[in-house]
């Protein structure tokens, strides 16, 4: 069956130590991982298996699937993130994020626990301001799996919401304060680089060509990086203003024509023309 579950052990702060000790070596088996997270004091030295925090690393493409006995090794995107996290823990935070919004679209499909991730995210922001209800998210995303692929008893439960609350709240600026979600007023230039990427790639817009900023667009980046309409507005301005996109107005509605990916492979990049 396939699993709706977002695993509770997979925490921000888990990850980066996951990431931060595989960038220095690949680590030869498990015990051997755990005894360099002990050695540099580390709360992943205190757990008694790292084994779903590397379930996690290697769902969302960052760790790599190796043969029996064949050392732990990040993938190159996991590799890029390692290296974000020794510099930048928030800005991680924001493109795991991302990560788990885009390993599933109705255009392409894909995972089922990146599809429950962003049907939480994404009717927090529907809904907001509202208080996090657990038992009735949990009931929402099994009755959108029913509903969206024929799922009865999704593997979807309270642990689920809490590995996905773990990321929310991780967010900065915050959308959760004392227990209540709100839309977002801002974001980082480069997550919304990253997302105009995805939404143009999704929509089958090739590299090179420009994204229209209809609103079907605007609603959909808001409501991936969870942030209100004048955030997206300042930040597009922001990413102007540097040099990563020009953005030009027609009689036929806004575009942008984006002039480059900042960490190319984390969400779906688009094809040459």
């Amino acid at each position: 069956m396939t699993t709706f579950h977002v695993r509770h052990d997979f925490s921000p702060g888990m990850a980066r130590e996951a990431l931060l000790l595989l960038r220095m070596a690949p680590a030869a088996n498990e015990q051997h991982f755990l005894a360099q997270a002990r050695f540099h004091d580390f709360d992943l030295g205190r757990r008694q298996s790292p084994a779903k925090i590397f379930a996690s690393l290697r769902d969302l493409g960052l760790l790599d699937r190796p043969a029996r006995d064949a050392p732990l090794t990040l993938t190159p995107l996991g590799d890029r993130l390692a290296t974000l996290a020794l510099h930048d823990e928030l800005l991680l935070a924001e493109l795991i994020h991302l990560r788990y919004s885009w390993l599933w679209t109705p255009e392409r499909g894909g995972e089922g626990f990146a599809w429950a991730y962003q049907t939480v995210a994404g009717i927090l922001w529907d809904e907001a301001p509202m208080p996090i209800d657990n038992d009735w998210l949990v009931a929402t995303v099994i009755a959108g799996a029913e509903e969206t692929f024929g799922v009865k008893g999704a593997s979807f439960s309270p642990s689920s919401v809490l590995g996905i609350m773990h990321w929310l709240r991780a967010l900065s600026p915050p959308c959760i304060v004392a227990g209540v979600f709100r839309q977002r007023p801002s974001c980082t230039p480069e997550t919304l680089l990253l997302t105009l990427e995805a939404i143009a790639t999704v929509s089958g817009c090739p590299a090179g060509t420009a994204l229209r900023l209809d609103a079907p667009t605007r609603r959909r980046a808001c409501r991936t990086l969870l942030i209100d309409s004048d955030a997206f507005d300042e930040v597009l301005i922001q990413l102007e203003e540097i040099g990563r996109l020009l953005r030009r107005a027609s009689g036929g509605g806004e575009t942008v024509l984006l002039l480059d990916s900042p960490l190319p492979g984390l969400v779906p990049q688009r094809s040459p023309r």
